[in-house]
C-alpha cells in the first residue's frame, strides 16, 4: 500500500490520483515547532496541489502550544525536558481523536526527527539518555494501530 498511491518523481514523489492527506504543520509552513519556527517543504507544495483535502496538524503544538519545552521519547514515553512531564497518553490521544474525525484519510505525511510524528527517525532514549534506537514517534506509532494500512511518509523539510 506504501507506493500505490504515490509515483516516484525527481522531487521525491507525486501523487498519482486525489487523496486526502494530513501533513504535519510545521512541513507545511506553519510555525508551530517548539521554538516557534517552521520546517516548510517548498516541493511538498506542488506535490500537495493534487490532493482534495490537506489536513495540517501537530500534537504538541496542540496540547503545549508554541513555544514550549522539548520533548523527547524516554523509555518509550514522551517526557518533557524541562518539565518531566509526561505527554505521551495526550499525544496517543491526539492522533486517535484526529483520526475518528478524519476516518477517510489516506495518507500522512510526517516530520521526520519528531519525537512526536516521525516515521522512523525519532531517537528514543533509556532513562539515562542514552540512545538506544531510532523509530517511530508516539503520534504516528498510534496512527499505525489505528489506520494499519495507511501510507506515510516521512519529510525533513527546510
Amino acid at each position: 500500500m506504501r507506493n500505490s498511491i504515490l509515483q516516484n518523481e525527481q522531487e521525491g514523489f507525486a501523487l498519482s490520483k486525489k487523496v486526502k492527506v494530513a501533513v504535519s504543520a510545521c512541513l507545511l509552513g506553519q510555525n508551530c515547532r517548539y521554538d516557534g519556527s517552521n520546517k516548510k517543504d517548498e516541493s511538498l507544495q506542488s506535490v500537495l496541489k493534487g490532493c482534495d483535502e490537506v489536513i495540517a496538524f501537530c500534537p504538541e503544538d496542540a496540547i503545549l502550544g508554541t513555544p514550549r519545552e522539548t520533548i523527547d521519547i524516554v523509555n518509550g514515553r514522551a517526557i518533557g525536558n524541562e518539565s518531566g512531564e509526561d505527554y505521551t497518553e495526550w499525544i496517543e490521544k491526539y492522533a486517535s481523536d484526529l483520526c475518528q474525525k478524519h476516518p477517510d484519510i489516506d495518507m500522512f505525511v510526517v516530520k521526520s526527527k519528531s519525537p512526536s510524528c516521525a516515521l522512523s527517525s525519532a531517537k528514543h532514549f533509556d532513562e539515562e539518555k542514552n540512545l538506544i534506537k531510532k523509530g517511530e514517534g508516539i503520534f504516528t506509532k498510534t496512527v499505525q494501530k489505528i489506520k494499519p494500512n495507511t501510507t506515510i511518509f516521512e519529510r525533513e523539510g527546510k
